[in-house]
């Protein structure tokens, strides 16, 4: 289903990247900006509930992101165009597809989520694009070699080893040979994270973390096999500990579990850049 029907100027199409995120943070007080109706934002505490932030540190955090993605599929012969389908798997509330509408006409953007309430937040802020409500271990509702592009934020990051490979197989369905997928993974540094957190922390989701530090040494040796080291921590709403939690994935799985449908492009893991996520690029064979 398509949340409406913006379109986007050849104006404002050829804006560098940069000036199109100012426009995009000047839209957090203005809707309206140059006869462009932006999405809206759902509160700050909805907003946190997602991605750990609201308004303009969550762009500022998306944007390098978006700019991430736009480099690695360059890198890969494929320049974002209005032809371009892409879609963000586990889209939350939109905040990439915000990114991606100065790129892609609506008809070929697309985002799906789990979360319902994703779904009708994305329609009730007036997101662009496709969006559609998938189940936890369901199918995509797209043909298969549909997509040029894919993207998956924090997604992977949380799956168990079933729905991780589930998750995989069913996204190259739907990708076209060649079609690049961008994603990230929680690294090897996730687990001292766990190990560090302070008894005092007023962070709920760290709190929670903090119960397996005892297990250090289990989740390390795990991720040194070629491993995912899962913990059961729930998601709230249908995202229940067995399929979404804390999934630390070692390079060593992507390769050996995921050679039959992708190649790995690139892996990125710098913590003092990207926090708890490294970056992972992977190519459809």
């Amino acid at each position: 289903m398509t949340t409406s029907n913006f379109q986007v100027s050849d104006k404002i199409r050829k804006l560098s990247d940069e000036d199109w995120f100012g426009l995009l943070i000047l839209s957090i007080k203005k809707q309206k900006i140059h006869g462009i109706t932006f999405p809206g934002f759902p509160p700050p505490n909805v907003q946190t509930r997602f991605v750990g932030s609201s308004y303009k540190q969550t762009l500022e955090e998306a944007f390098g992101y978006y700019k991430h993605v736009k480099e690695q599929v360059a890198d890969c012969g494929i320049f974002l165009n209005q032809q371009t389908k892409f879609l963000d798997f586990g889209c939350g509330w939109g905040r990439f597809m915000r990114f991606f509408m100065k790129d892609i006409t609506v008809e070929n953007l697309y985002g799906c989520d789990p979360l319902q309430v994703a779904i009708d937040i994305c329609h009730d802020t007036g997101v662009p694009g496709h969006l559609d409500l998938i189940e936890p271990e369901g199918i995509l509702p797209y043909p298969d070699s549909y997509f040029d592009v894919i993207m998956a934020y924090s997604v992977f990051t949380h799956l168990p080893e079933k729905l991780n490979l589930h998750w995989m197989r069913e996204l190259a369905r739907v990708s076209r040979p060649g079609c690049v997928f961008c994603l990230t993974l929680e690294p090897r540094g996730f687990i001292d994270r766990i190990c560090n957190i302070t008894e005092d922390t007023d962070n709920a989701w760290l709190r929670g973390l903090s119960k397996y530090a005892p297990m250090a040494k289990e989740l390390y040796s795990k991720f040194d096999s070629g491993e995912i080291a899962y913990l059961p921590t729930g998601g709230g709403d249908n995202l229940t500990d067995e399929v979404y939690g804390d999934a630390i994935v070692p390079l060593d799985y992507i390769k050996k579990k995921w050679r039959s449908f992708f190649k790995v492009i690139s892996y990125l893991d710098y913590p003092e850049k990207y926090w708890l996520q490294a970056r992972l690029v992977v190519q459809r064979s």
